[in-house]
């Protein structure tokens, strides 16, 4: 099963991509002035010095980079490369946003860096958040690599990274732990686009999933995770996610209102398409609203598996139960294009099942559900429910009123065999009718007057 939405999908991954980005970067200026005043580094000169303080001093980020340069040009081996380098990735991070042509630039630096300071946690959280943004949908064998590195030497080192001794004296608890989580979840995304990168779709799923539990509040990669499911053919967990990404606001990374509404449209739409109807749809909204991953035992049901599901209960039932078996012959014969053929040829003033033989056995009677009586008292119509027995689809008419005697038996609710001579038909909604039935164990007639003989003396 498919269906046409693609454009949405679309849509969505490519508006998710920025708000991803957190403003969380630190630059070791003043670690680096102490190394430099214990004796542990040395600058060159001082003009080593005074262009380390052109570039920290510079609050301008395109200033700060031609800072930056200029200082790496006359000393490209710096005793301070790390801090450097650290300064670069900041400036490179504040313009990237707005400036795509940054991005790439901030991939390279970000592997220099790593030669000098290979477990550097904000450079592996860079090329983490950066490296998918950059490498889209068709991206190189290397930028794939070097971000599924990335991703998981952040995660191996996000303890450390974040231990109570680096925070920041002037940062809150819940804060650092905050920004730590968030950056997990992140390096997760990178680990599930790298992975369907390399169409590794099982290991994709489980990233996001990790993403997804151990930071919730990630209505953009909801987005993501919902447009891999959809192109996996995943239809009831991606309805959930699109959900999600529908109905997420915050406080952490969302869509964008509008997107927030084409999701919405792409869910009611793939929804209806899928399930067959909107039963059943609140509710999905109203978990998606709630928790960024469905609930255990979550599935919503296809209108194909629905349909299956049917067909294999009326085959069961027409197995076990010859009567049912040429009823529902009958009906699929008089509703198919040829129906009013079939009936005038076939079934009109002939008695049903009246004995007929179906699947090598011989059927006496139908069995149905009376659902109502017309009129109540002296009724000369009952109603049945034969395929279902809250739905009416046979009818049985009398010339004469049915006996007081037999409504005992002949009563709403009860469940009656009959056989009759048949009348009419009706293909949508479905009804056929009968005239004068014989009802299984009932009198409906009264009995013939019975012959009187003369008494002879």
């Amino acid at each position: 099963m498919d269906f046409c939405f693609r454009r949405a999908g679309r849509i969505i991954l490519a508006a998710s991509a920025l708000v991803l980005i957190p403003s969380f970067v630190t630059v070791p200026g003043a670690k680096a002035e102490n190394q430099a005043a214990a004796g542990q580094k040395n600058w060159k000169d001082r003009d080593e010095y005074d262009a380390y303080q052109k570039a920290a001093q510079a609050t301008d980020p395109k200033a700060r980079l031609e800072a930056l340069k200029a200082w790496e040009d006359k000393y490209p081996t710096s005793d301070f490369i790390d801090m450097r380098n650290q300064y670069y990735l900041d400036t490179y991070s504040k313009l990237a946003p707005t400036d795509p042509g940054m991005r790439q630039a901030l991939l390279t630096k970000a592997q220099d860096a790593l030669k000098t300071d290979p477990k550097n946690a904000n450079t592996l959280y860079l090329i983490s958040l950066w490296g998918p943004i950059v490498g889209g949908s068709n991206p190189s064998p290397d930028l794939v690599s070097q971000v599924e590195s990335a991703g998981h030497a952040f995660i191996a080192g996000a303890d450390d990274a974040f231990a109570a001794a680096n925070k920041p004296a002037n940062l809150p608890d819940a804060d650092w732990q905050k920004a730590k989580i968030a950056r997990i979840g992140i390096a997760h995304n990178a680990l599930a686009w790298a992975a369907a990168s390399k169409k590794d779709y099982p290991t994709a799923e489980s990233e996001y999933k990790e993403s997804l539990t151990i930071n919730p509040d990630q209505g953009t990669t909801s987005a993501l995770y919902a447009k891999m499911l959809y192109d996996e053919k995943k239809f009831g967990d991606s309805l959930f996610e699109y959900a999600r990404t529908a109905q997420y606001t915050g406080p952490g990374p969302s869509q964008p209102a509008a997107s927030r509404q084409q999701a919405m449209d792409f869910f009611n739409k793939l929804y209806k398409n899928y399930h067959g109807g909107d039963d059943g749809k609140d509710q999905v909204l109203a978990q998606a609203k709630t928790s960024a991953l469905p609930p255990s035992g979550f599935n919503i049901t296809s209108a194909a598996d629905a349909a299956q599901k049917d067909a294999d209960a009326v085959n069961a039932r027409i197995k076990s139960d010859p009567a049912f078996g040429l009823w529902y012959s009958v009906k699929a014969s008089l509703t198919g294009d040829s129906g009013a053929t079939y009936f005038g040829g076939n079934v009109k003033d002939v008695e049903l099942p009246g004995g007929a033989a179906f699947g090598g056995t011989t059927v006496k009677y139908f069995s149905g559900t009376i659902l109502s009586l017309d009129p109540a008292d002296k009724p000369t119509k009952i109603t049945l429910g034969i395929e279902d027995p809250t739905k009416a689809d046979a009818t049985l008419i009398f010339t004469t009123a049915i006996p007081a005697s037999a409504l005992t038996k002949i009563k709403v609710g009860e469940k009656i065999n009959f056989t009759g001579v048949v009348d009419a038909f009706t293909k949508d909604p479905y009804m056929l009718t009968f005239k004068d039935a014989d009802v299984e164990g009932v009198q409906l007639a009264p009995p013939p007057p019975r012959k009187t003989t003369k008494k002879h003396h």
